[in-house]
């Protein structure tokens, strides 16, 4: 009972937001690094349009994240507040509410009843219980917005790194982008072993997961580059 319970909990959203901010900014900046540099540009110019994707991406991102955080705690703070003004003008509705959830955790028919009395005899534990066995919501457990901010652009920041690191060391771009491509796979596997270690899943099944996906945008960045590069 507790595992799915410590899903969703603030760490291991932490956890799923770093994974996902991590894996958000080594994708899209390998596909690009890869798309421009495949475009003919210089290794300066590579880093530079690197750079600019980077501090583009992270910013977005940690912006995204406080949105939407923001718009999930209004909606559950919605939620509370519908709850309340049913208990307050619907309490008979509430109340059988509150023994059918009882009775469907297989509590005997006189246990329902007083545990439904205890239950009701305070609103604020009514709505709690309310909140939490009926809608799932848990408010000791709101996020704060602007710590899933800093998560999830500092996580999209470090992903932009392995791609771009390259290019710090290395000005000519055909030493630097196999460095890049190795990096980046590399990262990416990792980064699937880390999540199936969380997740409890396969290990090497999702580090090659995440290393098709990183594949795919680098793919996809020597495609547009050479398209673009042709065409310029």
């Amino acid at each position: 009972m507790m595992q799915p319970d410590r899903v969703h909990t603030p760490a291991a959203r932490a956890i799923r937001e770093v994974v996902f901010g991590v894996n958000d900014g080594l994708v899209s900046i390998t596909g690009l690094v890869v798309g421009v540099a495949s475009s003919h540009m210089t290794g300066p110019e590579v880093l530079k349009a690197g750079i600019a994707a980077a501090v583009a991406a992270t910013v977005a991102m940690g912006l995204g994240a406080y949105l939407s955080t923001a718009a999930q705690n209004e909606y559950f703070l919605a939620e509370r507040a519908r709850e309340a003004r049913e208990v307050r003008e619907m309490p008979d509705d509430e109340r059988a509410e509150v023994e059918g959830i009882y009775r469907a955790q297989g509590f005997p028919r006189d246990l329902t009843r007083v545990l439904t009395d205890h239950v009701t005899a305070d609103p604020e534990r009514w709505i709690d219980f309310m909140m939490k066995e009926e809608l799932g919501i848990h408010l000791d457990r709101l996020d704060n917005p602007w710590q899933s901010a800093g998560v999830m652009a500092l996580a999209v920041l470090l992903g932009s790194l392995p791609p771009l690191a390259p290019f710090l060391l290395l000005p000519r771009v055909a030493d630097a982008l196999p460095w890049t491509l190795g990096l980046g796979m590399g990262t990416a596997f990792v980064l699937g072993v880390v999540k199936a270690r969380v997740a409890k899943g396969n290990w090497w099944k999702s580090g090659i997961q995440f290393v098709l996906v990183s594949a795919a945008a680098a793919c996809a960045g020597i495609i547009a580059g050479h398209w673009l590069g042709g065409g310029a």
